[in-house]
């Protein structure tokens, strides 16, 4: 049985169980593992919307790019687009930091391989013997061998366009072609956003397929993430659907791999 990793990743209240330098340490280790002769490993990075996020994004970005690996920040994006963008663009790792339908307080690490799945127990173990034991020891890079960091915001672009080319794929054998590019147009979606990561994104996505969107939690605070709404609270949602007379109802969580539909 692991010490820090469980089925969904590192997880704990931020800044006790997990902080900015068990962060650091998993960014060193990561940045040095995929480090092979003169290739420089490239991982991207997303957040959900805790206060907590920044300090460990920093952390991991500091110790990815002292090992010499280069980081992209998608910021506050999804878990789904994380795993779909290690995919698709060929990063060597994908990290995710969330503690997903958990408060506020509680934040987490979850590791994505090459081919958008969880990491391996077996490496995610490695990574446990080097925080608790600095083995195996990982020299700093040095002058130009030092890794970069980026901002990879339109990353969270290719993936919205991916969701909304899936949809209209799919269904595009149901609807008249005039409706092929906005199938849900004369829809009315409901939305319950936990105000997580998907509060600008899933928005996004069903008002460019054409319905008309009402959206509630969709301000996030850093400290009001599944705070009574969200996948959890289910009945916020419900009531939301019945109210407005919507066709359709759905509820995230904070870092968006779990919708309920009602």
């Amino acid at each position: 049985m692991m010490k820090y990793f469980g089925t969904d990743g590192f997880r704990g209240e931020a800044g006790v169980d997990l902080t900015a330098w068990h962060a650091y340490k998993v960014g060193r280790f990561l940045g040095a593992f995929f480090l092979k002769d003169d290739h420089r490993p490239r991982i991207v990075i997303g957040k959900d919307t805790r206060i907590s996020g920044y300090m460990l994004e920093n952390a991991l970005v500091a110790g990815l790019t002292a090992s010499g690996s280069d980081a992209y920040e998608m910021y506050v994006t999804t878990t789904p687009s994380i795993s779909y963008m290690v995919r698709k663009k060929g990063f060597d790792c994908g990290i995710m930091i969330s503690a997903s339908h958990n408060p506020y307080f509680d934040n987490g690490i979850k590791l994505i391989d090459n081919k958008g799945f969880k990491l391996s127990p077996e490496i995610e173990e490695q990574i446990e013997r080097y925080i608790d034991e600095g083995v195996p020891e990982i020299p700093y890079a040095t002058r130009d061998r030092i890794g970069k960091c980026y901002d990879y915001s339109r990353g969270k672009e290719t993936y919205t366009d991916y969701l909304e080319a899936l949809v209209r794929e799919t269904i595009a054998g149901d609807t008249d072609e005039s409706q092929a590019k906005t199938p849900f147009s004369g829809r009315t979606v409901a939305l319950d956003l936990s105000n997580g990561s998907a509060y600008k994104l899933a928005v996004q996505v069903f008002e460019d397929l054409g319905a008309s969107v009402i959206a509630r939690n969709r301000e996030p605070g850093g400290t009001n993430i599944n705070r009574n709404c969200g996948s959890t609270h289910i009945e916020t949602l419900q009531e939301l659907v019945y109210d407005t007379g919507a066709d359709v109802g759905f509820a995230y969580d904070g870092d968006a791999d779990r919708c309920l539909c009602v």
